[in-house]
């Protein structure tokens, strides 16, 4: 071949390798535009890409119409643990909206906007943190208020909140008011398959009652009173009061046909306040006996008149979910004598054999604390259980405790629920019990004297607070055939 002929060749060669090159570069078979795509990711596994994620939202929206009405919500989101990255690709191998919608269906639950309340509780209670879910805020914040005022009243709430919590006359104010739990709200997403509340009504009823809850009521009857219905439902009327909160106090007019709430309060929070008070606080007259061998027995004489001593008295105590502590803290440098106690003596004729016959009870029995003391939980229901005594405080951790008549020591220990406990039998059957003592200086089979020291106050076993639960049994408690009363019978406290 000639020189130029091979040029020309060559030449050809080249011309046409470029068109092809060009041509390559161009084709759309081969090299095509990046466009934008979404990887979907649920609980870190992928599990598909799509081209549009409005497409898949809208179908959420479309096939989740159900919630949407029953929740009066706009959107259904995804999952917690969806997520959607979008990227740049050259692929266009798409997975369909609706086997992503499949896929999440069958794997998670679906979820609507709304607020998670979780609730941590003290480390000692040992009890798992509780979590709530609402649609609106509002809802929780209003249920919180009408859980305070299931145990306090619309006017007290109002003073504390415009910080009259200073006590400077005669009467009671709330000094301080909080929740022992952490409380935390956040807004965030929320399973449909989970309990979401809606209204205030059914979390109000879940704060106060708990989760697992009945509600019992009862039509009033004519002759019913807060008082026999209480006492027929085995309740205490402040109990009563707080599941039926349109009713402030046990003299409140019941409506015959009316539905009350019989309900046991078993509420989720744990609502403490604290009262500063102060009360004119009359001390009653003790009746010391004295005895004169030379006069029959059935001889009685008042010898001094006793008088009621009067003071005014600075106090606080707590109330913890309705129920008040049974310790109550005196502020001793407050305290104003307005009239001092005279005891009064009482002479019985006391004539006995001397061979050991026991001497015979006046039948006056003598208070079994120091002044001033207050009563706090009562003898009767307690939530469907029974509080076999009354609860007496005031005097302080480590006052002194006292035997309220002549007796002999049957019974001294300690159990889980009364702590230090000491047990007296007295004549006629009658025993009494001193529970929660610091500790106790007698001991079995040891014959005690009316007023006798046996022990100190103080907060063994289940105590929410220095002070002495007092009760009285016909029978020794606990052994054979025995029932408590109510020590107010025996005592004028």
């Amino acid at each position: 071949m000639k020189t130029k002929e091979i040029i020309i060749t060559i030449l050809i060669t080249i011309v046409a390798t470029a068109l092809y090159v060009v041509n390559y570069i161009f084709d759309d078979n081969v090299i095509k535009p990046q466009k934008d795509a979404y990887l979907v990711y649920l609980n870190n596994e992928t599990i598909g890409m799509i081209e549009n994620d409005n497409e898949l939202y809208d179908l959420i929206n479309k096939e989740q119409e159900a919630i949407r009405y029953e929740y009066n919500v706009d959107d259904v989101y995804p999952p917690t643990g969806f997520n959607l990255m979008k990227i740049n690709t050259f692929d266009e191998n798409y997975t369909s909206v609706n086997e992503i919608y499949e896929d999440i269906a069958k794997l998670d639950d679906f979820t609507i906007q709304g607020y998670i309340i979780t609730i941590k509780f003290p480390e000692e209670e040992k009890k798992e943190n509780i979590t709530i879910n609402v649609l609106d805020k509002e809802i929780f914040t209003e249920a919180m208020n009408r859980l305070v005022l299931s145990f306090i009243s619309e006017d007290e709430l109002n003073k504390y909140l415009d910080c009259e919590r200073t006590i400077t006359d005669i009467g009671s104010i709330i000094s301080s008011m909080y929740f022992k739990e952490i409380i935390t709200i956040k807004e965030g997403y929320i399973s449909v398959n989970s309990k979401i509340f809606t209204d205030v009504e059914s979390l109000t009823q879940y704060l106060l009652f708990g989760p697992d809850a009945t509600m019992n009521s009862y039509t009033v009857e004519l002759g019913d009173n807060i008082e026999n219905i209480s006492e027929k439902f085995q309740m205490n009327p402040q109990e009563f009061i707080i599941a039926n909160p349109e009713y402030r106090d046990e003299s409140a007019l019941l409506t015959v046909g009316s539905v009350v709430n019989i309900t046991y309060i078993n509420p989720v929070l744990t609502f403490v306040y604290e009262v500063d008070q102060i009360v004119e606080n009359v001390t009653p007259f003790r009746t010391v006996p004295k005895y004169d061998n030379t006069k029959e027995y059935g001889y009685k004489q008042i010898t001094t008149p006793g008088v009621d001593g009067l003071a005014l008295d600075h106090a606080m105590y707590q109330v913890i979910n309705g129920e008040a502590s049974s310790e109550v803290r005196v502020i001793d440098e407050d305290r104003v004598i307005i009239r001092e106690m005279v005891e009064q003596v009482v002479t019985y004729g006391r004539k006995y054999s001397n061979t050991g016959t026991p001497i015979i009870s006046s039948g006056d029995w003598a208070y079994p604390t120091n002044y001033p003391y207050y009563l706090t939980s009562g003898y009767g229901w307690r939530s469907g259980k029974m509080h076999l005594g009354q609860d007496i405080s005031g005097p302080g951790e480590g006052s002194p405790i006292y035997s309220v008549d002549d007796g002999v020591v049957v019974e001294t220990g300690r159990r889980s629920a009364d702590g230090n406990f000491v047990i007296i039998q007295h004549e006629n059957n009658v025993y009494t019990q001193y529970a929660h003592m610091l500790d106790y200086s007698v001991s079995v089979g040891q014959t005690v004297t009316r007023g006798q020291k046996i022990g100190r106050m103080g907060h063994t076993g289940l105590a929410s607070g220095s002070h002495l639960h007092f009760g009285v049994s016909i029978g020794w408690p606990y052994h054979g055939e025995y029932k408590f009363y109510d020590p107010r019978k025996y005592i004028n406290f």
